[in-house]
């Protein structure tokens, strides 16, 4: 019987092993952000302020080096009618601006990559040439790929084995050369695929690509993009009022997610942000509760 008994427990030992999770953030290197927002989709709108929460909430503002906002180059407010009196570039402008007001990001670099591209695409490449094997860089690509691509370009080869870029989306990493079909939206420009071949390879510099599961939802995860029910917490939880967070940060964050609303107002999106719950847990199939114990365990 207690050979019976060990079995069972090193058998369960063993299930658990094999399901669990490895965080990618090991509290070593520094993270870029490149989101879009300005064009196409509001996800971003809401994406941006609760991915920058959740980076506030593990007391790594000064690890976030580099956010790029209204990453769609190709031009604004062609897509999305004003929404609240405000365009789809304002609106952007105000998550991440905002949000680096909110949850105190000093030190990091906003940049809004359509006023200026090629700040935007330098500004990636100064990001991957710092890096080192003590120093590495994470990417998260949460907008067309053509900031991260252009910005891998121009970095030093020797570098980019120093670099880690994740997506989740097909959209975002196909749209640069899959433009939407009318006349003003006319461009190309780097992909997943083409970014993969290019630096992936030893040839190339070794760069780490991770795709992950579709944040929105799947067939087995809820995601984050979901009922609105699903992020009452914001408005609720005890931890609102922590010390560690500044008095109305935890507002910001709600109405800023409450700008992107779809599905007949029933469901937000910040599905974006699952890429941040990703780095932090190893987790590909996400849900807001994930946000929530993130948010409310401030460090």
């Amino acid at each position: 019987m207690k050979k019976i008994i060990t079995t069972l427990l090193i058998g369960v030992l063993c299930i658990n092993m094999l399901y669990a999770q490895t965080p990618l953030w090991q509290g070593k290197g520094r993270i870029a952000i490149s989101s879009d927002g300005n064009e196409h989709d509001d996800d971003d709108w809401a994406a941006t302020p609760l991915s920058l929460a959740m980076i506030a909430a593990k007391g790594l503002q000064d690890k976030l080096v580099l956010y790029t906002y209204s990453d769609h180059v190709w031009g604004s407010n062609q897509d999305k009618p004003e929404s609240d009196g405000l365009s789809a570039y304002e609106h952007m402008r105000l998550s991440a601006l905002g949000s680096k007001k909110w949850f105190g990001f000093n030190h990091t670099d906003f940049i809004c990559a359509v006023d200026n591209p090629f700040i935007a695409y330098q500004a990636m490449r100064d990001a991957i040439n710092e890096s080192s094997e003590q120093n590495p860089l994470i990417i998260i690509a949460a907008g067309p790929m053509q900031v991260v691509g252009e910005g891998l370009n121009r970095a030093e080869k020797e570098k980019r084995k120093y670099v880690t870029v994740i997506s989740h989306s097909e959209w975002n990493n196909k749209h640069a050369d899959n433009p939407s079909k009318k006349n003003w939206d006319i461009h190309e420009g780097w992909t997943w695929k083409e970014m993969k071949e290019a630096f992936g390879s030893p040839e190339g510099g070794n760069t780490r690509f991770i795709q992950i599961l579709d944040q929105n939802h799947g067939e087995d995860y809820i995601g984050l993009f979901c009922e609105r029910e699903n992020y009452d917490w914001i408005k609720t939880s005890p931890i609102r009022n922590s010390p560690k967070y500044k008095k109305g940060a935890w507002d910001f964050l709600y109405q800023r997610i409450s700008s992107c609303i779809k599905k007949k107002g029933t469901c937000f999106d910040p599905s974006d942000a699952g890429m941040i719950i990703y780095l932090f847990t190893g987790v590909e199939k996400t849900n807001p509760q994930m946000a929530k114990k993130i948010m409310e365990n401030p460090q």
